[in-house]
């Protein structure tokens, strides 16, 4: 665990208080993740369709970002 400091308007602290039953870590905790989860899934929403106007397949492109043609790895001969 890893303590951190906030700063909250005195009315939201008092409430959040009041509703977490004064365990204010696991309020922050829980609305933290819920707000982590959301962004998440608004990035993966935005990103949607952002393929529609590649010439290429998608297989091919993953594909070609796996090949290891032409990659050094440390000098390493196998």
């Amino acid at each position: 665990m890893l303590r951190a400091s906030v700063t909250l308007p005195n009315d939201l602290l008092k409430e959040a208080k009041a509703v977490s039953g004064n365990n204010l870590s696991a309020l922050v905790a829980e609305a933290l993740r819920k707000y982590l989860k959301d962004a998440k899934t608004k990035k993966a929403l935005k990103s949607f369709g952002s393929w529609k106007n590649i010439k290429e397949d998608s297989v091919d492109i993953v594909n070609e970002m796996r090949d290891d043609k032409g990659r050094n790895y440390a000098d390493r001969d196998n």
